[in-house]
Formats: structure tokens, sequence, C-alpha cells
């Protein structure tokens, strides 16, 4: 007996492209539209970027959405019999990250309205509606002239993607800390480039700092898309053991102390921790969430394998003299930014210290050793983070707007 149709109210598309976008922005929007419209099909579309780990497919499709696909195989979807079996009401796209270039066409494929979570009115021919972060951003939104009721602002939706998954004590016992055991966390990016050359940069750290807070407990949470093949070669190349196949594994720092390697938990590790050196990226809104003072880190000495935006990041570096100059760009660029962690780019200024450009861990370590050795500047650090984070709920305020879309009577 052949099936009836099943009819969708509103068949939802979603661009992103980075692990940070996915389960920064991602993620949080998703779950809310799934607790709101149980008749919503939705796609996560990968866009092209400089910036990809190779594992965003498998990152997206934890994130709860139905179907999750490159931009290549996006024609194919389209295509596919199987759509025959759907009635599909309405169509949106909104795109949460990547090249807006890019959503613009899908939407234009579609037949859709384009909505864009952005700090910057780009693409404002084609664009239905945005959705600001924040109150700097919604000045730019101001300054451009553009039609009040073209813009709106929800918030940031990293902070609603950290929810923790256990308490601290059950952290704790899992990972064997004692409940008073003071814990600093490495995170160490997503990308190959990234958590291959600073895990050992952040190694090196944690070894001076355990050397002069022998009771301090360091923990590496691995992000998804960490593949810990590459990880353990570049490790070992480099002289460090590590040990184990569970889910909890160690480093070895060196010094006769070892280090805990954690699968699945990097939120709840950041929820143990005193404080965290993190590279530049979503985890650093994440560890300003749960209150967590943290040290950004961007070294630069190999500055020219760094993807970048627009042309400087499609040029081929075997062009003679392409290294140099990109290096040179990149490190002009770090000079001409004042904040680069974005709790200090919201905030406007310096609230997390960030050390960037050509240092050794012996500069880190000693800013961490400064901060631990002074309980009241971490008190107020926390502090801070707490009064710019505390409003939360941007992905309920953007469900709202993509229900009651869903409701209206035209496309």
């Amino acid at each position: 007996m052949t099936q009836p149709p099943k009819e969708i109210s509103l068949d939802m598309y979603i661009t992103a492209n980075s692990p940070g976008e996915i389960s920064g922005w991602v993620a949080p929007v998703v779950r809310e539209i799934r607790s709101r419209m149980w008749q919503c099909r939705m796609t996560l579309v990968i866009l092209p970027c400089q910036y990809a780990s190779g594992e965003e497919i498998s990152l997206g499709l934890r994130t709860g959405v139905d179907r999750c696909v490159t931009l290549g195989e996006f024609r194919k979807l389209r295509g596919d019999p199987g759509e025959k079996n759907y009635i599909v009401k309405k169509k949106l796209l909104m795109h949460l990250g990547g090249d807006i270039m890019f959503s613009a066409y899908l939407s234009w494929k579609l037949g859709c309205r384009l909505w864009v979570y952005s700090s910057r009115p780009r693409w404002r021919r084609f664009v239905d509606r945005y959705f600001v972060p924040d109150e700097t951003a919604l000045g730019r939104f101001k300054r451009a002239g553009l039609a009040p009721e073209r813009y709106v602002m929800i918030g940031n939706l990293a902070l609603d993607s950290v929810t923790l998954s256990e308490t601290e004590e059950e952290t704790r016992d899992f990972l064997g800390l004692s409940p008073d055991e003071p814990v600093m966390t490495c995170l160490t990016g997503s990308r190959p480039l990234e958590y291959t050359e600073s895990t050992k940069l952040m190694i090196s750290t944690a070894r001076i700092v355990t050397d002069r807070f022998p009771e301090i407990r360091t923990l590496f949470p691995l992000a998804p898309t960490v593949r810990e093949e590459l990880l353990q070669d570049e490790l070992n190349k480099s002289g460090i053991k590590w040990i184990g196949e569970s889910r909890i594994r160690e480093i070895e720092l060196g010094n006769g102390k070892k280090a805990a390697v954690v699968r699945d938990r990097t939120l709840e590790a950041l929820n143990c921790s005193k404080l965290a050196i993190a590279l530049p990226g979503t985890n650093n809104l994440q560890a300003a969430a749960l209150y967590i003072p943290y040290i950004m880190v961007l070294p630069l000495h190999r500055a020219d394998e760094y993807p970048l935006d627009g042309l400087p990041g499609i040029l081929p570096l075997w062009i003679p003299g392409m290294k140099y100059l990109k290096k040179t760009y990149i490190i002009k660029l770090n000079e001409r930014t004042s904040f680069l962690s974005l709790p200090n780019k919201i905030a406007g200024r310096m609230i997390a210290p960030e050390i960037r450009g050509f240092f050794d861990a012996r500069v880190v370590a000693r800013m961490a050793i400064g901060l631990l050795e002074s309980p009241e500047k971490l008190k107020e650090i926390s502090r801070t983070f707490w009064e710019n984070t505390r409003d939360r709920g941007a992905s309920v305020r953007l469900s709202e707007y993509v229900e009651k879309f869903a409701k209206e009577g035209t496309n």
C-alpha cells in the first residue's frame, strides 16, 4: 500500500562551515527549533571553508539535523526522487556561518527567503532579515541605514551552546579528581594545524606550571574533530608519550607528571577548572559563559599556513615569495587588531589576557603562574565574564521568529 506524502510545515536549510559555528551556533538553534516544531525538516549545508577541519559532516550530524550535506552534494539532494514523498508548505534558509555569497545562491535556487545571523550588514540586497549578536554589531546596522524591520538583536548564540551533561562533582568523579584538586585545562583547537602545534606548546607550558604548582592537574579535552592518530604521531615525533587507550588517556609532561586526555567532555572539563589556556575560537566564549578565566594564545611562527578570508586565503603558497608575503600580512593584521578573543571584542576591552605573536611556553607559563598566584585577579575575571555573558536565550529568540514565519500564510 502506497504511503501518503508526508507534510512538512517548514523545510529549513541551515548553512555553516567551521567546527566552532556548527557546535556553537547550529547546535543550539537546531535544539530549540526541534522543541517547538515537530513538522520541521532541517538540512545543514556545509559551505566551502579554508578553516575546515575535514570532520564537519560528522560533527553536523550530531547537532540533530535530518540531513547534512556539502555544497557540492546539494544539487544531488534536490534531485532525489524521494523528495516527491513530501509536501512542503514553506522553505527558509538560515545562514549561520561561512560566505553569505553561497547562501544567497542557495536561497535563489530554493526560491525562499534568506535570513542571516551576522555582526555586519553584508549582501544586504539578497538578505530578507538579519539577526544581530550584540550592541556593537547593532550599531553597525544602524549606521548602515538599513530599515529597522530588517534586523533585530537576539544575543550571542554560542552562549546557548554551553549546556553541561553532568555536575562538576560527577565530572571530577569520572576523571578521578578529588573535590578540591585544582585543574588547568588546555583547549588545543579543532583543526589539524591548530591541535598538532598547540598541544606541544601547551604541554611545555603545563610542565612549567606544574613545577611551580605540583598539586595542579592538567586536562586536555579534545575537540570532536581531532584525529587522534594524527595527534599521537605528531607527539611521538617530538618525544612526547601518549599513554593508554581508554576514554581517559594521559600525556607525560616530562617532569614526572601526567595530563589527562579527555574525549566528549570539553565543557565539563572547563567547568572544573581554575584556569584555561586556549586558542582563539568559540571555546573562548564558552569558557567565559562558564565564568572560567583563560589565557588566549596565538603563536604566529607558522603564520604562512594559517587560513585567511578572501584572495590571500586562496593564493597558492608555491608562488615565489607568497609564504613571506602571507606571513607578513598576518603579522601586520595582528598588530592592527586590538582584541582577538571574542569576549574581549564584545566587551571592547581586555578581560581575558591575550598572547599573540612570537613566543614560547615560558611566556605563557609566566602569565598562567601569575594568575594562579592571584586568586583575586581570577575572581575579577570570572565576575566580569558573568556580567558580559549572563544574557542567554539567543537561540530561543531566533526559534520564535522561525516558528512565527512557519505559521504565516506566505513563503
